[in-house]
């Protein structure tokens, strides 16, 4: 998939102009933490469950990281999130998933990423609040690394 070459703006104006749904996303897309590559790249990406990773009972957000890494993923740059929004437009109703990425905390210090989901409402770009170290994440919850260079 490519990213880059488009500021936080833009890529917030494009997901409006597609009429894409943005909750705390928005938040997300303004912090100073949310950085876009100035040249376009492409990258290469992976969605696995929690389950693919090793965790039959769930797992915590550092556990899964962790998995990741030994695996030879890394995490994605945030602007993936609004990128595969905008690229992703016949994703299937009731479907969602996370993107694994450094987290970017809101106003109040909570960790959030970007969530893709498609709901009765449209599409959307979701804002997901992070829980770094609760055992929170069943099995079946999916998240989209990035394949190491």
């Amino acid at each position: 998939m490519g990213i880059g070459g488009r500021t936080a703006k833009e890529l917030e104006q494009e997901l409006r102009d597609k009429k894409i749904n943005i909750d705390y996303a928005q938040d997300m897309l303004r912090s100073k933490s949310f950085t876009t590559l100035k040249n376009p790249e492409q990258i290469e990406l992976i969605r696995l469950k929690v389950r693919d990773l090793g965790f039959k009972s769930g797992a915590t957000t550092d556990e899964i990281y962790r998995k990741a890494e030994e695996l030879g993923l890394e995490l994605c740059p945030a602007e993936v999130g609004p990128n595969l929004r905008l690229q992703y437009v016949d994703q299937p109703l009731g479907e969602w998933f996370y993107i694994a990425m450094k987290q970017i905390s809101d106003r109040d210090g909570n960790p959030y990423w970007f969530k893709l989901e498609c709901s009765g409402d449209g599409l959307w770009l979701r804002g997901g609040w992070a829980r770094p170290h609760a055992r929170w994440w069943n099995p079946a919850v999916e998240f989209v690394f990035r394949l190491r260079k």
